[in-house]
């Protein structure tokens, strides 16, 4: 009888080996491979006579297969099992990288009578749930024949699920105890077979499951419909949870009757960490797109409000007796905030210009002490603590300053009874391990501007939301809910990073990480101020080019009160005539955004190609990327942003067309 089912039990073994998503083979105790599954020879294109004996050296790449000889030639002479990650040749040419075990076949006397190998394809995603049913489905049958069917093929199933260490695999009785533990089992939950077996699988479930019937539930819900199937913490050995995949299958009899369950798991922790990371990344581009199409429409709009109040206020009297001064400063102020507000959703969305320069922080935050102790109030007790040798960043100074200023008035708004605020700056290294774990943080030195106080602190649930824009746990109309997104979107814009670290009742610590500027600065920062608004000199043409009615009106009035001839064109097609025909315009002042497809850069590439000396300066109400490097400005490109004051714009025009031409630079 034991003759008799010899064959039945190797065919079905080399069908389930054919079946198998990896490539497997078998060899002699010295090492000489005999026999290969189906997906070998399909993977690699190859013949068997091509692969007998150590043929299948063909298929290696020359420069692991030395190292690879030898490990396999340790093994053979040890005993002991082979292990090994290396490239494998397709039939196409390419290689693709493989796990490769090799495990011996011992006969009762614990000699080896043959190896058998399987190689994993890790390079891409393979068909979980097709491959967990095949084995399933192989469990059952196995379970069905054991009375029948010992020996030799299942000798080979027990090895075959003990090679599969990336699953969890095994089996339950109708009550829900382990029968039996694979090697998968052990690595991904913490436990060898001798310590788990007989127990209750529901020990693998967190305590909030447990004692909502969630195990039991699973197995009522596989004996009912013939499967189960969910993802859910899990609990190992040690205590630490991991997000699992989880199927488990009913094995019936013959007769129909419930003899046990299949159950396989799967660690998806990382998967999920990185499939959450790649949803918020996704959430915050789409809201910084919004935010900042936003802000440009409004911008337009506030260009035009906020420069015909100040020509309004320019024209009237100094002694206003129906105190319309008094109102339209207060409606100056109000669309400055405004404006203010815009800034702060072009910030998030990563899309304002920035003028980057060296910046040592010690010196910064030393400045920026007393204003903040004067504006948080006397209740706060404001403490720095400021790093020897700090390293030079390259950042914007009044971005810097306005963010700094955000997270001190949210520590203080955090401590409505007092308390204190600590600024802390120090050289730091955030390594590799760190960055993977961020979304586009590079690994490197960085300088450390921690903001941190003895406040209310937040839940887990409000960081996760706290960089979102238009989010405050304030009541209404105290916070806008854009101070902390425009730090992150000016941190992120500065390439670098922001952390905040909080508990309730415990106070808040934000982290600030710019990257170090490799070359320190010299000496000889000058500021620059603006006495009183230059104006036009005779002769001076300037071409205004924008495509809103309305800001194009307002652009050339505020022209023409400096005492500039002025021309307009709505278009880049349009301005490109009017250059032809008024070859005495100076200065080309165009809107980076044009309609048709002839956007302000292409038109200020043609315009300097006909007429080198012609003076360019840009105005945008969002940037976008059209004139940007990483978000900074381009070396040589003039910019105003929108909404700009009278004053400002006179001061750009002027030192634009006070510049000697490029070709004398």
């Amino acid at each position: 009888m034991r003759a008799a089912e010899t064959p039945l039990s190797e065919r079905q073994f080399r069908d389930l080996a054919n079946s198998m998503p990896q490539l497997a083979w078998m060899a002699r105790p010295d090492g000489w491979v005999f026999w290969f599954n189906k997906g070998w020879y399909e993977y690699t294109g190859t013949t068997p006579a091509e692969m007998e004996g150590w043929g299948w050296q063909a298929v290696h790449d020359p420069a692991t297969l030395p190292k690879v000889l030898e490990g396999w030639r340790r093994s053979i002479a040890t005993g002991a099992p082979f292990e090994m990650v290396f490239p494998l040749r397709a039939a196409d040419g390419s290689f693709r990288s493989f796990l490769t075990r090799v495990t011996p076949v011992r006969d009762a006397q614990g000699s080896i009578m043959r190896w058998f190998g399987t190689n994993t394809d890790i390079t891409g995603q393979r068909d979980v749930e097709d491959t967990l049913r095949r084995l399933n489905d192989y469990l059952e049958e196995r379970i069905a024949q054991r009375s029948a069917a010992l020996g030799e093929s299942e000798r080979r199933f027990r090895l075959l699920v003990e090679g599969v260490v990336d699953y969890a695999i095994f089996m339950l009785d109708p009550e829900g105890r382990v029968t039996n533990w694979n090697t998968g089992a052990a690595r991904i939950k913490g436990y060898a077979a001798s310590e788990i077996v007989g127990q209750h699988f529901s020990r693998f479930y967190t305590e909030e499951d447990r004692a909502e019937g969630v195990p039991q539930r699973a197995l009522a819900t596989a004996a009912r419909t013939g499967k189960f199937e969910a993802e859910g913490w899990r609990v190992r050995k040690d205590g630490t949870r991991f997000w699992a995949n989880v199927l488990i299958d009913a094995i019936r009899d013959d007769a129909g009757e419930l003899i046990g369950f299949a159950k396989i798991t799967r660690d998806m922790t990382e998967r999920r960490a990185v499939e959450e990371r790649l949803r918020q990344a996704q959430k915050m581009e789409a809201i910084g797109q919004l935010t900042g199409g936003v802000a440009h429409d409004f911008n337009n709009l506030l260009t035009v409000i906020f420069g015909n109040l100040e020509t309004l206020l320019r024209r009237l009297p100094e002694k206003d007796e129906d105190d319309l001064r008094r109102l339209v400063d207060g409606a100056i102020r109000g669309a400055t905030r405004a404006a203010q507000l815009t800034q702060r959703l072009l910030a998030f969305s990563r899309r304002q210009p920035l003028e980057p320069k060296p910046v040592n922080l010690n010196r910064l935050v030393a400045g920026a002490s007393e204003l903040l102790q004067r504006t948080l109030g006397e209740r706060v007790a404001v403490e720095t603590v400021l790093g020897a040798g700090l390293w030079w960043v390259q950042v914007d100074p009044s971005q810097l300053e306005s963010a700094l200023l955000n997270l001190a008035v949210n520590s203080r708004d955090a401590m409505p009874g007092g308390g204190k605020l600590t600024i802390e700056t120090t050289n730091t290294y955030l390594d590799d391990a760190y960055a993977a774990a961020q979304d586009d943080l590079a690994a490197g030195h960085y300088v450390l501007l921690a903001v941190s106080d003895t406040g209310t602190g937040m839940p887990k649930e409000v960081i996760a939301r706290a960089f979102e824009p238009f989010f405050t746990t304030k009541a209404p109309g105290e916070g806008t809910g854009l101070g902390l997104s425009q730090v992150w979107g000016f941190i992120k814009q500065s390439g670098g990073h922001v952390q905040i670290y909080s508990e309730p009742g415990e106070g808040t610590a934000v982290k600030l990480y710019l990257p170090r500027l490799a070359t320190a600065p010299g000496q000889g920062e000058s500021d620059e101020s603006v006495a009183s608004v230059p104006m036009g000199r005779r002769g001076e043409t300037i071409l205004v080019v924008e495509d809103d009615d309305d800001v194009r009106a307002h652009s050339v009035d505020i022209l023409r009160e400096l005492g500039y001839r002025v021309i307009a064109a709505p278009d880049g097609a349009s301005a490109l005539r009017v250059l032809e025909s008024e070859p005495e315009v100076r200065l080309l002042f165009t809107d980076i955004g044009l309609p048709g497809g002839f956007n302000g850069r292409h038109l200020a590439e043609e315009a300097c190609r006909r007429y080198p000396a012609l003076k360019l300066l840009f105005t945008t109400a969002y940037a976008r990327n059209a004139l940007l490097n990483q978000g900074k400005l381009e070396p040589g490109v003039d910019l105003v942003l929108k909404p700009f004051t009278y004053a400002a714009l006179a001061a750009k025009i002027r030192e634009v067309l006070d510049r000697p031409p490029r070709s004398a630079e």
